[in-house]
């Protein structure tokens, strides 16, 4: 399926049940799948693609399946003059400034990622963000850099906060808060959010987002540039939730069993 599917398409997998031992077929199997696409229409095709690929497993092994869907989300909705005002908040109000034991820490943190590893990361990053190369020796990214969103060309993430900003204007940013380098999901991450690094970073966002709600309530220009932007960019597009009415919260998702 990797030819018939458009580069930035992603499928993952894990298989979380796969049999007790390796000389006896397993009564029950199950794997769960994410399918990842830059565009919500992508995503639907692709999931039908795999549906019917479980219907051809079960052909060839005379086997039969169940599939419990657990989730589902758009596309992200970047807006412009939105991002621009809370970059300006960003800049006013200024970037964190972290103590000498704070940047030991880091300093310290980041002697666990090797240095090969963190410039390809780097070089992959700077196909979106502008002097990611620069950063090679930096720990600590506090750099308030211009609004990006459109053009962004590699990447990834999901968030069910795409769908509200297909609702609504909505725009998502980042702040110092990992260490520059290190993979996502990872226990350097963890680290980081239990120490003062990642407090400070969370307090310089609440002021950010605390300001910029400020400005839309009290200038009308910026809220109308902001709803026209919604609007242009919502042209053509009806949103539709990618959940079926009547699924339930997946809380079982850790502790599901054979049936």
């Amino acid at each position: 399926m990797r030819e018939h599917v458009v580069q930035e398409a992603r499928i993952h997998y894990v298989v979380e049940d796969g049999g007790v031992q390796p000389n006896v077929v397993p009564p029950y199997a199950r794997t769960w799948y994410y399918v990842r696409a830059p565009r919500r229409d992508l995503v639907d095709r692709y999931y039908d693609r795999l549906l019917k690929m479980a219907e051809g497993a079960d052909l060839m092994a005379e086997t039969s399946h169940n599939v419990q869907f657990l989730t589902g989300v758009h596309n992200g909705m970047p807006n412009r003059p939105l991002a621009e005002q809370i970059v300006a908040n960003m800049r006013e109000i200024g970037a964190p400034t972290y103590t000498e034991e704070e940047q030991e820490f880091a300093a310290k943190l980041a002697e666990s990622v090797p240095h090969e590893k963190k410039m390809d990361r780097l070089k992959k990053l700077a196909q979106i963000l502008p002097g990611a190369l620069e950063l090679e020796h930096v720990n600590l990214d506090t750099n308030i850099y211009d609004p990006f969103g459109e053009e962004i060309k590699g990447g990834g993430g999901s968030s069910d906060v795409a769908d509200v900003a297909w609702n609504c204007p909505t725009q998502q940013f980042s702040t110092a808060y990992f260490i520059v380098g290190a993979p996502g999901h990872s226990w350097q991450h963890v680290a980081v959010g239990g120490m003062s690094i990642s407090h400070k970073s969370t307090i310089f966002a609440s002021k950010v987002m605390a300001t910029t709600a400020l400005d839309l309530l009290t200038r009308t220009d910026l809220l109308k540039r902001v709803r026209e932007d919604w609007e242009e960019r919502m042209k053509g597009l009806t949103y539709k939730s990618p959940l079926p009415p009547d699924l339930k919260p997946p809380l079982d998702q850790l502790e599901r069993q054979p049936e």
